[in-house]
């Protein structure tokens, strides 16, 4: 599990590639999409966004005769990913795709999936329009960095485009990239309408090399996944822009983050996707908020990664989310140390929390414990570990968390809710309920 800070995963101005910014917060089921009976008319979640890479870069895409120079790759990548699965095998993807009884071919699997996956129309290994400037990080973590995109198109100098590539740091890491990239194909192809999803957009996959990042070794191609670009993300929301919002405004945006992320958990509980590590820093803005008289209603907020994400029917043998975000059961003994539904909307109540102090879960608490006893300056990782595990088996998150007797009248409605969601522990059908009553 980590314990470490949140770091910001995307930086940078967006530029237009979410949906617009709905106007109106109430809550609305998303639209579930038509089952089709032939697979000859499937259609790759990427096809939608060619519209879009075809506008950021204002040229024409025109059919790709021969194979793309990443399906190779993706190809012998995908071999030794089933061969050794941790979150998919190829039996829970084809019957996640509904494939299994009607196409028992493992070829036929491996060639629907690369049309799920590949990005053709931004091959990085066929088309040396695109680069990674080397001083265009924005975000990294243990397995992988995220670059933005940009393109050397109609233009001496590069171009940054609306994208983000997150990619494999070494070969090696690979495999948790295509685990990742699975997880957003598949949930955009059973939930193509990100507006209702809240999930984040996912535009393919391509591979890179040397060429493209200096640090990979001369033999290696490591898959990447191509992301909008975001600005902000709820952690840096919190720490920023919040406290400059009126009382009014900051109450309003906290209504759209429940309810865009109720859309989220729903999307995800309805395919059987549990994320695995909901945090203030994995849940993105679309673009940066314009502030206007002490209100802002600009943007939007979307889940992202899924490197912990799995499926129901292939549970994960090992526990990789942020303590922090833990639901007590995940970390007591008597329970089993996995993810579910539950605690998902657990993770997503203490970000909700968080909105409201201002703080990450438990930060807050802990600093003013550490200028008395332990875990005080100077105490081990170990101990301060500890502290937090204990915290956490307190079962008293709100009361641990908001420390300002103002913050409980002036959210008193919004606390209550909370008290269902982190000490009731209502069912997320039960808080949708709650939510159609009062805020349709």
């Amino acid at each position: 599990m980590n314990s470490t800070p949140p770091t910001p995963p995307f930086t940078g101005p967006s530029d237009g590639v979410f949906p617009s910014t709905s106007k109106n917060i109430a809550y609305h089921q998303p639209q579930k999409r038509n089952a089709t009976s032939t697979y000859s008319h499937l259609v790759s979640p990427v096809e939608e966004s060619t519209a879009k890479f075809s506008e950021a870069f204002q040229i024409t895409y025109s059919d790709k005769d021969s194979e793309a120079a990443s399906e190779t790759y993706l190809k012998s990548d995908l071999d030794m990913l089933f061969a050794t699965p941790r979150f998919y095998s190829t039996e829970n993807l084809a019957e996640m795709f509904h494939l299994s009884k009607t196409v028992p071919s493992s070829e036929f699997l491996n060639e629907f999936l690369m049309s799920m996956l590949l990005a053709p129309q931004m091959d990085f290994l066929s088309n040396p329009d695109y680069i990674l400037p080397s001083n265009k990080l924005v975000g990294q973590g243990s397995y992988s960095y995220v670059y933005t995109i940009s393109s050397t198109i109609s233009s001496a100098s590069s171009k940054d485009l609306p994208f983000v590539l997150k990619f494999a740091k070494s070969q090696h890491k690979s495999k948790l990239v295509l685990q990742e990239a699975l997880t957003l194909a598949y949930l955009q192809y059973v939930s193509p309408s990100t507006s209702d999803s809240h999930i984040i957009p996912f535009y393919g996959l391509t591979y890179i090399n040397k060429s493209h990042f200096r640090r990979l070794r001369s033999n290696e191609r490591v898959p990447g996944i191509i992301l909008p670009k975001c600005e902000m993300n709820l952690y840096d929301f919190n720490s920023t822009v919040s406290d400059k919002l009126s009382p009014i405004g900051k109450k309003e945006i906290w209504q759209k983050l429940l309810i865009q992320m109720v859309n989220a958990l729903r999307t995800l509980k309805r395919n059987g996707i549990i994320h695995g590590d909901i945090k203030t820093a994995n849940i993105l803005l679309t673009t940066k908020p314009t502030l206007n008289e002490g209100y802002s209603n600009n943007f939007d907020f979307y889940l992202a990664d899924f490197t912990s994400a799995f499926h129901i029917n292939q549970l994960p043998t090992d526990l990789n989310t942020t303590v922090e975000y833990c639901a007590p059961e995940l970390i007591d003994s008597s329970f089993d140390h996995v993810s579910t539904f539950e605690t998902d909307l657990y993770a997503v109540g203490l970000c909700l929390l968080s909105f409201i102090s201002q703080h990450e879960p438990y930060n807050e608490i802990q600093s003013l414990v550490s200028h008395g006893s332990s875990p005080g300056i100077g105490s081990s990782s170990i101990q301060q570990s500890q502290w937090l595990i204990n915290a956490l088996l307190k079962r008293d998150p709100i009361n641990l968390n908001v420390l300002r007797n103002d913050l409980f009248q002036d959210w008193r409605l919004e606390l209550a809710l909370l008290s269902k969601i982190l000490v009731e522990r209502i069912s997320l059908e039960n808080l949708i309920t709650i939510l159609e009553k009062d805020y349709v």
